[in-house]
């Protein structure tokens, strides 16, 4: 990224986040409502991305859900911006919890926790949100894309209320992952895009594309289980939900594949339930 260009985008966030210390969640979100509007009526690639993943998931693609995942995906941004300015109460306020006694049971077990993420809903909220309940959290986060200087930028947010990121391209990852879930530790792994380009091929959702196994292959090497979450916008609740499904355990599965397999069907599952707020705008499938 253009280093300007990284601190113009620097700079706007600062004040957007300062901002955010004087508005309400309502006015943010009106805000947010026309800057995803006017995201979607000019950003045509994108647009036709988002109907496409819409296709693949749903079988059709309503203009309205197009238009709606342009706007959720600004809502929830409006409320990262707004993370530095969040204590642990307010936090907690806007979020409504489901299963997470999951993790205290795992935990009992002394393997470490791998949570298995997906790029939906408010995801970069999850890592803030767990850590100020005391889950010893630990998320890895890509640093080629943005640049290091994004990458640095963004642990303010990323970080706050003591979550600890590590860096995709750190040479020691596997070690120190390994190392993490052998001190029972909870570590963070998106699973739905494969970033690095070097995963395999798996059919997701009925068509094919590269999904990361470093995911299935690390549970298999620590014994650690697998537990997939969503942390998503939802009418019923204050504004968040946080949901898990039951652990995935390495050992009931014969070979590394099938482990996958059954990661990727709770990934599917969980998109299925929230198609328009699944924020990926790149190709995913492979012709």
């Amino acid at each position: 990224m253009d280093p300007q260009a990284v601190d113009m985008k620097q700079f706007l966030m600062l004040v957007m986040t300062q901002i955010s210390r004087f508005t309400t969640v309502g006015c943010r979100d009106v805000i947010a409502r026309g800057i995803g509007l006017l995201w979607y009526l000019v950003a045509r690639g994108r647009r036709e991305v988002i109907r496409e993943n819409l296709r693949v998931i749903k079988g059709e693609a309503k203009e309205k859900d197009v238009k709606r995942t342009f706007i959720n995906f600004m809502r929830v941004y409006s409320d990262m911006l707004n993370i530095p300015n969040m204590s642990p109460s307010y936090l907690h306020s806007m979020v409504k919890p489901y299963n997470l006694d999951l993790f205290g049971e795992e935990l009992k077990k002394k393997k470490g926790i791998i949570l298995v993420a997906s790029h939906l809903g408010g995801m970069e909220l999850a890592g803030p949100y767990l850590s100020s309940l005391g889950f010893p959290l630990y998320s890895v986060a890509e640093s080629k894309g943005p640049g290091m200087a994004f990458f640095r930028f963004y642990l303010h947010y990323r970080e706050h209320l003591g979550s600890t990121i590590l860096r995709l391209e750190d040479r020691r990852l596997v070690f120190n992952l390994v190392r993490l879930l052998k001190k029972n530790k909870i570590i963070v792994l998106v699973a739905d895009r494969d970033i690095q380009e070097s995963g395999v091929d798996c059919e997701f959702f009925g068509k094919v594309t590269s999904i990361p196994r470093g995911v299935a292959l690390l549970s298999k090497k620590t014994g650690a289980s697998l537990i997939v979450g969503f942390f998503v916008l939802d009418t019923d609740t204050p504004r968040y939900k946080i949901s898990l499904f039951n652990p995935i355990y390495p050992e009931g599965y014969d070979s590394t594949d099938e482990l996958m397999r059954a990661m990727v069907n709770l990934l599917e599952k969980e998109i299925s339930m929230f198609p328009d707020q699944w924020f990926v705008f790149q190709r995913v499938w492979k012709d």
